[in-house]
C-alpha cells in the first residue's frame, strides 16, 4: 500500500514536470516569440553552467594555493581574515550553485538566482572588503576619493 502511494506520487510529479517544462516547446505559429526565448534561456542555463564550473574550479585552485602561500607567509593556512572569509562565502554560494544544478527542479530560474546572488557575494568580497582596509590583506585596500 505504501509503494503504491509513492509511485502514484511520483509518477504525478514527473508527468507535472515534463507538463511544466514541454509547455514552451510545444508552441504553436504565433507565438514564435516564446519558443526563441525558451531557447535563449536555455543556452542561458547551459553556458552559465559551463563559466561558473570553470570559475569554481579556479577558484578552489586559488584558495589552496592562497592557503599554502599563506602558511609560509604567515605560518597559518588560515587566519578567518575578512577577505579569506568573503572568499569561503563566494565558495559555498558557488558550490551551493553547483549541488542545486544535480537536482532536476532547481534547474532554471532558481539556480540563476543562486548564481545571481554569488554574483553579488563577488563583489562584495572584492571591493567591500578592500574599502574597509582592515586584516592581512589590508596592502590591497584602496580609498575612494
Amino acid at each position: 500500500k505504501k509503494n503504491v502511494l509513492i509511485k502514484t506520487f511520483f509518477f504525478s510529479e514527473i508527468e507535472y514536470f515534463n507538463v511544466e517544462r514541454s509547455a514552451l516547446k510545444n508552441t504553436s505559429f504565433p507565438s514564435f516569440p516564446n519558443y526563441y526565448k525558451y531557447q535563449l534561456t536555455e543556452r542561458l542555463d547551459y553556458w552559465s553552467y559551463r563559466v561558473i564550473s570553470l570559475g569554481f574550479t579556479l577558484l578552489t585552485i586559488g584558495i589552496l594555493c592562497g592557503a599554502v602561500w599563506a602558511n609560509e607567509a604567515w605560518g597559518s593556512y588560515w587566519n578567518w581574515d575578512p577577505k579569506e572569509t568573503w572568499a569561503f562565502i563566494t565558495w559555498t554560494i558557488f558550490a551551493i550553485y553547483l549541488h542545486s544544478r544535480t537536482n532536476q527542479n532547481w534547474k532554471g530560474t532558481n539556480s540563476a538566482l543562486v548564481a545571481s546572488i554569488g554574483f553579488l557575494i563577488i563583489w562584495i568580497c572584492y571591493f567591500g572588503i578592500n574599502l574597509l582596509g582592515i586584516g592581512l590583506h589590508s596592502y590591497g585596500s584602496f580609498t575612494l576619493p
